[in-house]
């Protein structure tokens, strides 16, 4: 017979619900309650319900489910969702999204194809996942995709003739100072939180949470992949790479963060800051760039488009009105 373990958010009972969760560990921020179904003291489907206030979606009032984990045992799986539905309900929420670890900030979405070997940063599950969600009465409400290029050498002269045209106006684009990493964290992270500001389901991040989480992220940056614009103090354009550990056919770099300041005097610094990372990727022995994570019809589609994107993996987000 099949039972539910709950788990609140003391720091006790997140430090045993985490011994249920293989992969990776689970957000504080945002936790509200930890479920766990389990049957002959085996752990058959878990997951996390988060709560966070500051996140919107339409005119619902949502909570996330994330930290996701299950066996082939859709009994299990009905079980899980039919008690965190009910958590929700009686929370007064009437929605239900995910995977989301608490925001966007953390890990969402599943792969729809995980059968592929993943790039760095991308996240691995069982490829029944998605199926569960659905058999469970989640819907598709985002879709996403990551496309990749072998073509990098690139000969625009739009982008030239931007290029001068924002030098004439002073737009300065430099590589991160490692040296200087965390400081470089600090006057970076107004501009890309108010950037992020209008993306889908954005929520806020403190300035201490952000750079706790970019810290490790050091060790895989090279200078020339992190470019900063800015016009004379201000930060109007960040364009992050890193190269991709796990590729072992290829030499790729993963352009994970593309950001410019939407005044209409910055319009194609996105493109020349791409042609900059194309141009260095290339000088230095690269010949494939994935532009991941990229929301369908978003700010960013343009730029993977004009540098020869293709799409190779998608990734969905889900949603179930209560």
């Amino acid at each position: 017979m099949m039972e539910i373990q709950y788990f609140g958010h003391q720091e006790a009972d997140l430090d045993l619900f985490q011994t249920f969760i293989s992969s990776g560990s689970v957000p504080v921020e945002h936790f509200h309650t930890g479920i766990v179904v389990r049957e002959d003291g085996q752990a058959l489907a878990k997951a996390a319900l988060y709560i966070n206030p500051q996140l919107v979606y339409q005119h619902y009032k949502v909570g996330l489910v994330g930290a996701y984990a299950a066996m082939e045992h859709i009994r299990a799986c009905q079980l899980l969702f039919g008690t965190l539905s009910d958590i929700a309900s009686s929370l007064g929420l009437d929605m239900l999204l995910g995977p989301m670890n608490g925001s966007t900030w953390e890990d969402y979405r599943f792969a729809d194809y995980s059968d592929r070997a993943p790039f760095l940063m991308e996240k691995v599950h069982p490829s029944y996942y998605s199926e569960q969600w659905e058999r469970c009465g989640f819907e598709t409400i985002a879709r996403y995709y990551s496309s990749e290029s072998y073509q990098l050498q690139i000969a625009d002269p739009t982008i030239a003739s931007n290029a001068l045209r924002l030098q004439d106006e002073g737009v300065r684009i430099r590589p991160l100072d490692l040296e200087d990493y965390e400081s470089e964290l600090r006057h970076i992270y107004p501009f890309l939180t108010q950037a992020f500001s209008t993306n889908l389901l954005y929520s806020t991040i403190a300035e201490s949470i952000f750079i706790e989480k970019y810290l490790p992220l050091k060790h895989y940056l090279q200078a020339d992949f992190v470019l900063i614009a800015e016009h004379g103090d201000k930060v109007v354009g960040v364009f992050l790479c890193l190269a991709d550990a796990l590729d072992t056919k290829n030499r790729t770099l993963i352009i994970k963060t593309i950001a410019r300041d939407s005044a209409s005097l910055y319009r194609g610094l996105g493109h020349v800051m791409a042609a900059q990372v194309y141009k260095q990727a290339h000088q230095q022995q690269f010949n494939r760039i994935i532009h991941a994570f990229l929301k369908e019809e978003g700010t960013s589609t343009p730029i993977s488009q004009h540098f020869n994107g293709i799409p190779f993996q998608t990734y969905s987000l889900y949603g179930k009105v209560l």
